[in-house]
């Protein structure tokens, strides 16, 4: 039961009373149905964990919490960035939790040439929601960063990394290109795009910023599970 009871409270590293607030309390006394004396976890998003009781409920109906020692943190080795094509429907919701899951420290819903899935104010409140959640399941202590849908191409220009990687499906037949190692440390940049691929234009743009290419062999994976697999290949020695 460690990671349901984990709540976020961002103040947690300089106060040692906290009060959670109205979503974090909702989880705490209606989800989980947790009585005082009950002990948890709080983290503030940004890379602490500490252990935690829950001592009672204040005037404006909060959740008290008296903050213990600190936890180890659960992150992986290097920060990875995951720019993720935006599926049909509501699929990128999944695919942030799952990838909030794996440690990924950021994520970019990516509009390309064969991009299927729109893009609304309530879907990116969702998308952000899910990196949360995801973050509580799995332990982490921080919150991987959504930003708003960005076109391909003004994603592409804006990376920076010492490793960059496109994921794109190799020819029929052929053997998939050998897994490049994860680095040790420093930041690390995925790009994935929609089930029909990238547009041969885009991939010779991201080969043009340094990207290189990650094969995951010639089947044609829908976007979430390339993903990932692309993601988790990369962070398997994190963590």
């Amino acid at each position: 039961m460690g990671a349901p009871r984990r709540f976020l409270a961002p103040e947690a590293a300089d106060c040692r009373d906290l009060r959670l607030d109205a979503a974090e309390t909702h989880h705490l006394l209606r989800v989980l149905r947790l009585s005082p004396g009950a002990e948890i976890e709080v983290f503030d998003g940004v890379g602490n964990a500490f252990s935690a009781r829950f001592v009672g409920m204040d005037k404006e109906d909060r959740c008290l919490v008296e903050r213990g020692a600190v936890l180890a943190a659960r992150e992986p080795g290097f920060g990875l960035g995951v720019g993720v094509a935006v599926p049909k429907g509501d699929g990128l919701t999944a695919i942030v939790r799952q990838l909030a899951e794996l440690g990924a420290s950021s994520i970019a819903p990516l509009m390309t040439e064969r991009s299927e899935g729109r893009t609304t104010p309530a879907r990116l409140a969702r998308w952000r929601a899910a990196a949360l959640s995801g973050t509580r399941q799995c332990g982490r202590a921080t919150v991987p960063t959504v930003a708003a849908p960005t076109p391909f191409a003004d994603w592409l220009g804006g990376q920076r990394g010492p490793d960059r990687w496109i994921a794109s499906p190799g020819p029929a037949g052929g053997i998939p290109s050998s897994i490049p190692d994860p680095v040790a440390s420093g930041d690390g940049v995925l790009a994935v795009g929609p089930e029909g691929g990238f547009a041969a234009t885009e991939l010779e743009d991201a080969y043009r910023h340094g990207f290189r290419r990650l094969d995951l062999g010639e089947r044609v994976l829908r976007t979430g599970t390339a993903a990932v697999v692309a993601a988790a290949l990369l962070l398997r020695t994190g963590g």
